[in-house]
């Protein structure tokens, strides 16, 4: 009887150690193939947002990246390209970007169309499971018929108006007017016209009749001002004016920019400004002061400055584009060309009434991009074009056809 007890103690045991090794499978293919999953939810969401948010930046500020929707164009073939180069467990997500690409107008809250109907959002959905042949591994799991397992993701980006720059220059320009007063009379606003309201006579006002005309943009209108359409890519030559020069597209005014602690004040002060982003960001309505004295070479040492951090940056005037800089080397040096600036349209209207009563103020209604190419006795040159702002404040205060500043937003 003792032995017959002794060989079924034997059976027992042998039964709970396979029980118990069934059970520690279960726990490890839980623990493991479950934990593979969410790493690989975490690495397609990775892929996801890297796809809508390049996707995004191609919208803004690729050649044509805004109205070329096409699947070779540059935002959607942008956006695959960068979710092929995010794995998920050592495998790029699968990606069809005739379906799995493209812009969204919903909500239409978060992304409102454009006049021509063109949504700023752009969606990237990314795959790897069963259905598209190229699911996660299973490593425990098949010991409990747990044979294969997938994962999707998803992200939306958004190209929203921006209404500040922290990368901003210490040059006023005036915004483009309606040009009524005109010798010769040609009624059009070209680079060597004047803003004339009026004319003064001893101590008399005359308006003319018509006068020429500005209206600053706002959120629902471009005004009488620059247009990314119109102007992208215009070639502008700077030089240097003082209060007492007539508004003219061609002079800049030096001004004094906010900076931690106060505003800039003296050549250093300014040169600094040109040559550096001063991280403060200014938006629109902001009023600046002018700045007093001689800033000519200041503003050559520090455009020089500014010109060696991307020495062999140069603009291509048939596609518009930048090209040669360390931004599109193989290790860049940063996101965006340093060249890349931000400069401030001051309310034309407001500075000429304010100056009669010698007072003038410098009211920022839009920002501008400019790509700074060089300086050539005196004269700043370059290009208009569109650059990375900020959203200070309850958000965008401009028509979207006027600004030339965009912020990339993720969205979803």
């Amino acid at each position: 009887m003792a032995r017959t007890s002794l060989r079924s103690n034997r059976g027992a045991i042998l039964l709970n150690v396979a029980t118990g090794l069934m059970v520690f499978i279960g726990v490890t293919a839980f623990v493991v193939d479950y934990g593979v999953m969410w790493v690989g939810r975490g690495q397609a969401q990775n892929a996801a947002d890297a796809g809508a948010l390049a996707g995004a930046v191609a919208m803004a500020f690729d050649t044509n990246g805004w109205t070329d929707r096409t699947p070779t164009g540059p935002a959607r073939a942008s956006a695959l390209r960068m979710t092929q180069v995010h794995s998920i467990w050592g495998q790029p997500p699968n990606v069809n970007v005739n379906t799995d690409v493209f812009f969204t107008g919903l909500p239409a809250a978060m992304c409102p169309a454009d006049a021509n109907g063109l949504t700023p959002c752009i969606r990237v959905d990314v795959y790897r499971n069963q259905a598209r042949s190229n699911p996660l591994p299973a490593i425990f799991g098949l010991a409990v018929g747990l044979v294969n397992q997938g994962v999707r993701a998803t992200a939306t980006a958004r190209v929203a108006v921006a209404n500040a720059s922290d990368c901003m220059k210490p040059w006023a320009i005036p915004d483009k007017w309606t040009d009524n007063v005109d010798t010769p009379q040609d009624n059009t606003w070209t680079l060597d016209d004047t803003f004339e309201t009026g004319v003064t006579q001893g101590n008399t006002w005359t308006p003319y009749n018509p006068p020429d005309v500005y209206q600053a943009p706002s959120a629902t209108s471009t005004g009488t001002g620059f247009t990314v359409a119109e102007h992208y890519g215009t070639e502008v030559r700077l030089k240097a004016g003082g209060p007492q020069d007539s508004i003219s597209p061609g002079v800049y005014y030096p001004v004094r920019l906010p900076i931690y602690g106060g505003v800039n004040q003296g050549g250093d002060d300014y040169r600094y400004s040109i040559s550096h982003c001063n991280g403060l960001a200014i938006p629109i309505g902001t009023v600046l002061q002018s700045e007093n004295g001689n800033m000519v070479g200041p503003t050559s040492q520090g455009v020089a400055d500014l010109i060696a951090l991307d020495p062999t940056a140069d603009w291509n005037p048939t596609n518009k584009t930048i090209i040669n800089s360390c931004a599109q080397a193989a290790t860049p040096c940063a996101p965006k060309s340093p060249r890349i600036v931000a400069i401030p349209l001051f309310d034309v209207a407001l500075y000429e009434s304010t100056k009669r009563q010698g007072l003038p103020e410098f009211k920022i209604v839009n920002i501008l991009g400019f790509f700074l190419d060089d300086i050539q006795g005196g004269e700043v040159r370059g290009f208009l074009v569109e650059a990375p702002g900020l959203t200070v404040g309850s958000g965008p205060t401009i028509d979207p056809r006027s600004s030339f500043l965009n912020q990339i937003q993720l969205i979803q």
